[in-house]
């Protein structure tokens, strides 16, 4: 399991998009989290992330916004990991 640790800036929901085939898909409902990145060099970066989640855990983050929070993730596609 993979947690992100971030700043909730903001909960937002794609728009609905159309298929080649006319199938309506819904939007996701995303959070947008400012992250911390810590560099080789001892600095940081902030890194900006969206992130989608199902909507039945939107009331988790709703009160949350400006805030600090940590976010259990999955992956999908390759990952490179490295010590820090």
């Amino acid at each position: 399991m993979l947690t992100l640790k971030g700043t909730l800036l903001n909960i937002f929901t794609n728009s609905d998009f159309t298929k080649e085939d006319g199938t309506v898909v819904e939007g996701k409902t995303k959070l947008q989290l400012l992250v911390k990145m810590p560099m080789k060099n001892g600095q940081s970066k902030n890194e900006l992330h969206d992130l989608s989640i199902p909507k039945e855990k939107i009331e988790l983050y709703r009160q949350k916004i400006g805030k600090e929070v940590e976010v259990e993730v999955a992956l999908i596609g390759k990952a490179v990991f490295y010590g820090i």
